[in-house]
């Protein structure tokens, strides 16, 4: 399929005052509160580096589709006029390029991908195998992508929208039913907990039975063990052998890479990887596992064997 930035893209650039740029589509662009301060700090310094890039779906009506950072920085600063490429596109097109502006160094995040193919779904009434086709993707793309946005709550959506979460924790909350989110939301402003804590629940709460979930919800904190993803504590090596150290700091270093990894898996939803990224987070898993077998067998065995010296 042709994608839609070769068709409607002009290599002009222009000048368009700031007031004329709509932001028909900015609800599909998640805010980044640190980003934005540093947008706005790189164009009170140099200025406007490169152009953003605008869709004329309409005599007189033109609306953004990359550069929202940059408009935005433009506003606060005073400045008139932003340097645009102009794009020849409908609505649809345009969700579409928003997309592939960004595709290249993976720009936008999976949850705003997903944003705009539940737009495309929900608001231009187009099927998954048309967004599939208009956005040049697998089915299965826009299944995952589709799946992702709907398993959150409204309220979930519009902090993450809003820059008040993150956008990685959505794919976390997105592992709770839609009614938990929301209590674990209201938990989160009612108890202060930073992003490490909120996960931590999400996770007790995934592995909780159902009838402990009040309880969490009730006291996020004190339902957290101290201990909880904590790291191990170093080995005493007072008095012992080179060796013998060598030999402890090498299994404390194991402890401490396997409880990351473990934790980086739990954390992780292929759902926001492409199909091939998904292989092969799936095939390295596999990968891991003789290794860690070989590991396990040989602890095991030196854990059983009994005291040191025994014959």
């Amino acid at each position: 399929m042709t994608a839609p930035v070769a068709n409607g893209h002009s290599q002009e650039t222009v000048n368009i005052a700031t007031a004329e740029i709509g932001e028909r589509f900015a609800p599909l662009r998640i805010v980044e509160p640190q980003a934005e301060r540093t947008m706005l700090t790189s164009m009170e310094k140099y200025g406007q580096l490169t152009p953003v890039a605008v869709c004329r779906i309409a005599p007189g009506e033109q609306e953004l589709l990359d550069g929202f950072k940059r408009l935005r920085a433009a506003r606060q600063l005073g400045l008139a006029e932003l340097s645009a490429r102009p794009f020849d596109l409908s609505i649809r097109a345009g969700k579409a390029t928003m997309l592939q502006l960004n595709r290249v160094g993976r720009v936008i995040s999976g949850m705003e991908e997903a944003l705009v193919v539940h737009s495309l779904h929900h608001e231009d009434g187009l099927n998954q195998v048309e967004i599939a086709l208009l956005l040049n993707r697998h089915k299965s793309w826009v299944c995952r992508r589709l799946a992702l946005i709907e398993r959150l709550s409204d309220e979930a959506q519009q902090m993450i929208r809003l820059g008040l979460l993150p956008a990685s924790l959505g794919t976390e909350l997105a592992r709770l039913r839609r009614h938990n989110q929301d209590l674990l939301l209201a938990a989160v402003r009612e108890h202060h907990l930073s992003v490490r804590e909120t996960r931590m629940v999400v996770n007790s709460l995934e592995h909780e039975p159902s009838h402990n979930h009040e309880a969490i919800l009730r006291d996020p904190r004190g339902s957290l063990s101290p201990d909880q993803n904590a790291c191990p504590a170093p080995p005493e090596e007072k008095g012992l052998s080179c060796e013998m150290k060598k030999v402890l700091r090498r299994i404390f270093a194991l402890e401490r890479s396997c409880l990351d990894v473990a934790l980086l898996v739990s954390r992780t939803d292929p759902i926001m990887f492409e199909i091939d990224e998904e292989k092969r987070f799936r095939a390295a898993c596999g990968r891991a596992l003789p290794s860690l077998a070989r590991v396990d067998k040989e602890l095991r065995g030196m854990a059983t064997y009994g005291k040191m010296g025994d014959p």
